[in-house]
């Protein structure tokens, strides 16, 4: 085998990742669900035993949305605890901010911030 090693090398490395990104992956990344968006435009009302049924709908996809994000979040403080995932640093969140599009302000922020302490935004290195 050629190469760099094989696989021993990638089994022992830790993710750096976010939460906001660790959710973003499991379609959980919204602090609520969007059950109920295609739900509200209705042309005629609805009789009061539809509003009854809708209602039940909509408390239990919350409730089973939120018992999922809950899990989600355990799930992710637990792997970061057992060194599985590691919270990216400042820096790196500010390198990954300032890949963003020149004219949202805050990557010229981020930018900024990262030429202030000395480090190149493209590279992550030195300046």
């Amino acid at each position: 085998m050629g190469g760099r090693g094989g696989n021993s090398g990638i089994s022992g490395r830790v993710k750096v990742q976010s939460l906001d990104e660790y959710l973003g992956e499991k379609g959980l990344s919204s602090p609520m669900s969007d059950f109920m968006l295609d739900k509200v435009r209705i042309p005629h009302g609805l009789t009061s035993r539809a509003q009854e049924r809708l209602r039940k709908e909509a408390d239990a996809a919350r409730n089973d949305y939120s018992r999922k994000r809950a899990d989600a979040i355990n799930d992710y403080n637990s792997k970061v605890k057992n060194g599985q995932i590691r919270k990216p640093t400042r820096i790196e969140s500010l390198i990954k901010t300032a890949h963003g599009h020149e004219d949202n302000p805050s990557v010229q922020a981020a930018r900024r911030t990262l030429k202030k302490r000395g480090i190149n935004w493209k590279t992550g290195r030195k300046l």
